[in-house]
């Protein structure tokens, strides 16, 4: 009982927050859709229209492995502040903490859906045919969100006792984000660097949504199999942490 109260509780949560956030503006939900379409087309502009950077794929494959790590990336940082926005509620009332990046990370992928439909709306449009290999992208998401939720508990755990880490998250993820594939595809990079960057698990992860949305491929299952394995061993260790510093969440000084 008390565990679906917990799931509840979680989706509740979630549910008003995204809630709020569209009232807080005139567009709401639209606005879910224009913040990342002009991140995308910011990128567009600099590195297609100045820097004439990929030839006459570069513009999926750029815009999947941006839409890709816009989810990621509002996930991590979302669940780094988690805990901390929340001391008043932490100071009154107890509530488990892992929650709070959890329902973080749904929130951002409640945002992150959408924008990925219509990504791939865009792809039919754009002339890249359906394939049977489309099939899989649920398998690759369901991946992804298990890294996000392992990673977002980690740092939501961590922070507020190391306030400055949010600087260092920031820029790790800016590092990340240039390394993780984004702008480059992962296989034409020479071994031994080619091996370095695929400890990213981001870069496995970008390269299988290509693999799947453009070459027709099926997902690397050994591939996608470690890097679920090691989000359940970071969630775990995430979890451990938490409930061994729970009571002391309240007190620390955000």
């Amino acid at each position: 009982m008390q565990l679906r109260n917990t799931i509840e509780l979680i989706f509740y949560k979630a549910y008003a927050d995204l809630k709020a956030e569209a009232a807080r503006s005139y567009l709401g939900l639209v606005w879910w859709i224009i913040e990342p379409v002009l991140y995308l087309c910011a990128f567009y502009v600099l590195f297609v229209l100045v820097l004439q950077r990929g030839g006459p794929d570069f513009v999926p494959s750029f815009l999947c492995g941006a839409v890709v790590w816009k989810w990621f990336d509002s996930g991590i940082k979302g669940g780094s502040h988690s805990i901390s926005v929340h001391r008043g509620l932490l100071q009154q009332v107890y509530v488990p903490k892992y929650i709070f990046p959890v329902i973080a990370v749904l929130g951002s992928t409640a945002r992150f859906i959408p924008v990925f439909v219509i990504f791939a709306i865009f792809l039919l449009l754009y002339g890249v045919h359906f394939q049977l290999s489309w099939m899989a992208v649920p398998l690759v998401i369901v991946t992804q969100f298990c890294l996000v939720i392992a990673l977002a508990l980690l740092v939501g755990a961590i922070t507020p006792f190391l306030p400055d880490l949010k600087v260092a998250i920031d820029n790790g993820m800016l590092l990340l984000f240039f390394i993780s594939g984004v702008f480059f595809n992962i296989n034409e990079v020479q071994e031994p660097l080619k091996s370095y960057l695929l400890l990213n698990p981001m870069a496995g992860l970008i390269d299988e949504y290509r693999n799947i949305l453009f070459r027709g491929i099926w997902p690397d299952a050994t591939r996608l199999s470690i890097i679920l394995s090691v989000s359940l061993a970071i969630g775990a260790f995430a979890l451990l942490l938490l409930k061994r510093m729970d009571h002391r969440y309240g007190k620390v000084g955000f």
